[in-house]
């Protein structure tokens, strides 16, 4: 990159957490902790028990259990930051995001806790697609939980797009690509922001029988099966769907690095929607941007709980990061928003406190593990995943 740019640039290597940290004005924590073995683990035993997660990383029994080995890491990268950079901005991209946010929010003394995602950016890029709408031409403002914002607006020059977005829902090869987010847009008014599979993950009403799980999380495999890594395994919704995903990334990922290493792939200069670096830069450069941002919820989402973790939009420049309040949230949304914001709260605060029983609560909060299960197979289910993921989470730790 240095030579490609005619940049000096001398990057440190270490492994010592805190020299890594020291001084910094700003720490991205962009990892997995554990293996996809442990992913597996939190997708095959919930789906024994008729929980049939598409990724399990944000909510449900995976997210939750992702959750508790994550913070184990990210509570050590945040005491070191406190120690070696207090007031720096911590800017995490690490799933599961909201119960990360909220729990690594509550730990910080002086921190700056900001969580990332491009959930709403991707909506956006795809609304313009189907659209046929240039992508600068296209205002939106959503707000909501991260994995469940919505677009409560959409226009270009001043129209309302909406009604173009809802004759979708008859337009079988945009329809059928995205099922669950068109339905909830059919039956609740907004379009959420994140894919169909992830979506079907966070309700109660596509997976917890086999018709619906037929009807709306199914899709016809495109020609090429490796298209997009199987990218249509999880815009549909298909269980397990992300243990192919991932394994087939992390083989193209490696082979990407490869080439960038060895000069036979250069690095494309052009800006990434990811709004890590712009964050830095609107700050550093005092040039004002714009980003839906997880933050902690004081007061901006009034209808939604004050310790939840909201995505909304910021201001940033100069002085800092600044969320903005949502007014006239639609009570429907913040209904939807409530349930995983259950989980979240049971989950961070079960990381924090050590908790069995926060653990088990929060599991036992999910939407979806409630519209399947009942409490004692719930129960059975948490003991279960406790013991097989014993060495990452430490179950002596959880009274």
């Amino acid at each position: 990159m240095s030579a490609q740019f005619g940049v000096a640039f001398k990057p440190e290597l270490t492994t010592d957490l805190r020299k890594a940290v020291r001084g910094a004005d700003y720490v991205i924590t962009i990892f997995r902790v554990g293996t996809l073995e442990h992913q597996r683990l939190e997708y095959e035993i919930p789906a024994r028990y008729g929980v049939k997660q598409v990724v399990g990383d944000t909510l449900g029994p995976g997210g939750v259990f992702r959750g508790l080995r994550t913070l184990k890491a990210l509570f050590e990268v945040l005491d070191a930051m406190e120690a070696e950079c207090p007031g720096a901005v911590l800017l995490n991209y690490v799933n599961p995001m909201s119960m990360n946010t909220i729990a690594l929010s509550r730990h910080a003394k002086t921190v700056k806790v900001i969580g990332l995602c491009h959930s709403v950016q991707g909506t956006g890029m795809a609304i313009a697609e189907w659209l046929k709408v240039p992508l600068e031409k296209l205002h939106y403002y959503a707000a909501g939980v991260n994995h469940q914002a919505f677009m409560l607006k959409l226009e270009t020059d001043g129209r309302d797009l909406y009604p173009e977005l809802r004759k979708c829902l008859d337009r079988p090869e945009i329809y059928n690509r995205d099922k669950v987010r068109f339905e909830l847009m059919r039956h609740f008014g907004y379009f959420p922001t994140e894919s169909s599979g992830h979506g079907s993950e966070y309700n109660p009403y596509f997976r917890k029988r086999g018709d619906l799980l037929e009807k709306f999380c199914s899709v016809t495999a495109p020609a090429d099966p490796e298209d997009h890594c199987c990218g249509y395994l999880m815009s549909a919704g298909v269980p397990g769907a992300s243990l192919t995903i991932c394994a087939k990334l992390q083989a193209h990922n490696e082979d990407k690095l490869r080439r960038l290493l060895d000069g036979s792939e250069k690095i494309e200069p052009k800006p990434s929607q990811e709004y890590g670096i712009q964050i830095i830069r609107a700050i550093e450069k005092n040039a004002p941007f714009s980003a839906n941002l997880n933050v902690m919820n004081r007061g901006l989402i009034p209808t939604l709980p004050p310790g939840a973790s909201v995505e909304v939009p910021c201001l940033v420049n100069g002085g800092g990061i600044f969320p903005a309040r949502i007014e006239d949230y639609p009570e429907q949304l913040a209904a939807l928003n409530r349930g995983m914001i259950n989980v979240q709260i049971l989950g961070a605060q079960g990381a924090l406190n050590h908790s069995r029983s926060d653990i088990f609560h929060a599991v036992a909060a999910d939407p979806l593990t409630a519209a399947v299960l009942g409490l004692d197979e719930i129960q059975e289910m948490t003991d279960e995943l406790f013991e097989a993921l014993a060495s990452e989470i430490d179950p002596a730790f959880f009274e």
